[in-house]
């Protein structure tokens, strides 16, 4: 005890001599020094140096995070079911998909900017802050200075523009994700952590695209050859809150909780997302718990939301938000039946879509005129959705020249005889139900439906290359959301999003003059037109759209339904209710 307080003393001493010294030198900032010396002097007596400072930053940066702290206990996994598996974990290549962004987005992969799930405004995330020109044809980025990648190295203005450039790199393979970029000229370095964006043309989705795209990190994904970037699909290396672990193929894919996260943690450990094909094994094997969350199809949903005995076990949630998804059936015009608007029409008489809705959804669902979220106003609510009428499929096929000339009960035109295959993900029994409703409808007016079903990465690469007569598939929505992607005759090739070549200049124009257009009411008329002119044209017919569903493990906890849905990372399992270590 007394050598610690002889090297007290001794340390004091030496502090006294060199304040008296810096005296000396500055006699101005004796009092000062003084106040120093006392705080320094009571701050080692209290055995508590440096404890308020490290205390009060450690709050301040708290407090500067853009997600909230989280509450509750540490531990646990949370097992998805991903029905389908994904073709790839490199959400910026056109072979991602729905599942590839369930796995990554927000949890592997972070954004500049992200909605507020209640207010629904953009909000910096690993941008600090961003400044948009009078003009609009400039946005300057400010990243963070705290914020890493999962291997500890900063993220600066370097993999923001690599990001950016290997996005607008024509031989990526990311055209239906560099159609959002076409209005922009450049993207400038100011310092390391500062981008500027410059635009040729305004367009009011610019600061969304700009701000909700994935930050990569230059040194894990820089490429020589893109091949190199196209075909790398696993091992995603991010930002976010976890990590990558493993894929094992057809079985699961495995984050675990990134330890070195620069935000607040997560309270969960691991997210396992489990690829169960089928319907029918997804419940049984959230039931005998192998499973902690299943987005349940509309039947299940309706089947058990009243069983009181599941409910003891699980959340049963239904929730609409404007990322609900809209499902349709998409002729692809490069087949000679489908050319004629006609055909297109009649194809959409034939289907019975109040029933599809009503039973086969057992009422959860609605249907619908187009691709926009039917509570939004870019909605035209005006539209009414074509009836269910064989009659006037007949008639229509008859006009366009499709007719029984020889007498088999098919229809034919120029030697060509009216069958088409129907194309769907295995696995999913409405969509089995639309393949056997369309053949039973298609007997009626003389045409030959053929079920054509494939496991989803063979159905999505199958999509991507055209290789289709027509397609049945559901598309997530935005809050708003711009149908150049898949509408504009310019996503036609190169694996754009336009896979079904729905090729009319006036819609083209009116998706072009609306992405110009920075007023709303104007805008939404504009897009109220274009739903209208999709209404006529029948490129896809428009099936239904649905709320959302969720059953969940009751062990979770924390979860809450907000405006823009759910969000995992912000539930947590009671220590006395976790089920894995």
């Amino acid at each position: 005890m007394n050598g610690r307080e002889g090297i007290f003393k001794y340390f004091v001493l030496a502090v006294l001599v060199v304040i008296i010294v810096l005296q000396i030198a500055s006699i101005k900032r004796a009092d000062r020094l003084n106040d120093k010396l006392a705080e320094f002097i009571e701050a080692v007596e209290n055995k508590q140096f440096g404890t308020a400072a490290i205390k009060q930053e450690s709050e301040k940066k708290a407090a500067d995070l853009p997600m909230p702290a989280r509450i509750g206990d540490d531990g646990d996994w949370l097992v998805w079911c991903l029905r389908g598996e994904p073709h790839t974990l490199n959400t910026i290549t056109v072979a991602s998909d729905t599942y590839s962004n369930y796995v990554c987005l927000g949890n592997v992969f972070e954004r500049l900017l992200e909605y507020d799930p209640d207010e629904v405004k953009l909000k910096p995330w690993l941008a600090e802050s961003y400044e948009v020109s009078e003009d609009g044809l400039e946005m300057v980025i400010k990243l963070r200075d705290d914020i890493h990648f999962s291997d500890g190295v900063s993220i600066t203005a370097d993999d923001v523009i690599f990001t950016f450039e290997t996005i607008m790199d024509p031989n990526i393979d990311a055209a239906s994700l560099r159609n959002y970029y076409k209005n922009f000229k450049q993207a400038i370095k100011i310092d390391e952590r500062t981008v500027k964006f410059v635009f040729d043309e305004v367009f009011w989705k610019t600061f969304e695209v700009v701000g909700l795209f994935e930050v990569y990190p230059k040194h894990i994904y820089d490429y020589n050859d893109p091949e190199e970037f196209n075909t790398r699909r696993s091992d995603p290396v991010g930002s976010g809150p976890y990590v990558f672990e493993k894929w094992d193929v057809a079985q699961q894919i495995v984050l675990k909780r990134n330890e070195n996260y620069w935000g607040h943690k997560p309270k969960i450990k691991k997210l396992v997302f489990r690829i169960v094909n089928n319907d029918v094994a997804a419940l049984q094997s959230l039931q005998s718990n192998q499973i902690d969350l299943l987005i349940p199809s509309p039947e299940q949903y309706y089947d058990f939301q009243s069983d009181e005995e599941f409910k003891k076990r699980f959340h049963c949630l239904k929730y609409w938000n404007p990322g609900v998804p809209f499902f349709f059936i998409g002729w692809n015009q490069q087949r000679e039946f489908f050319k004629d608007r006609r055909v297109r029409l009649a194809m959409t008489h034939i289907v019975d879509r109040e029933t599809i809705a009503k039973l086969l959804l057992k009422g959860n669902a609605e249907v619908v005129t187009g691709p926009f979220y039917p509570y939004g106003r870019q909605h035209n609510p005006d539209i009414k959705p074509w009836p269910y009428d064989i009659k006037k499929a007949k008639q229509l096929l008859d006009e366009a020249g499709w007719v029984d000339s020889d007498g088999d009960g098919i229809r034919d035109k120029d030697g060509v005889s009216f069958k088409f295959k129907f194309a769907y993900s295995s696995g999913r029994p409405i969509y089995e139900q639309i393949a056997k409703l369309l053949k039973d409808e298609g007997e009626k007016v003389g045409i030959e439906v053929q079920a054509d079903p494939y496991e989803w990465s063979v159905f999505i690469e199958r999509l991507n290359t055209r290789q289709f007569d027509s397609v049945t598939l559901g598309f997530g929505g935005t809050v708003e959301s711009d149908p150049y992607q898949m509408f504009h005759s310019s996503q036609i090739e190169g694996r754009g999003n336009n896979f079904i070549g729905f090729n009319n200049p006036e819609a083209d124009k009116l998706i072009e003059i609306a992405r110009r257009e920075l007023d709303e009411d104007k805008r939404y008329a504009l897009y109220h037109e274009f739903e209208r002119l999709l209404h006529e044209e029948q490129p896809y017919t428009f099936l239904f759209t649905r709320p959302s569903f969720r059953f969940i493990d009751k062990r979770f906890d924390n979860i809450v339904i907000h405006k823009l849905g759910l969000d995992e990372k912000e539930w947590y399992v009671p220590k006395s209710k976790q089920r894995y270590k």
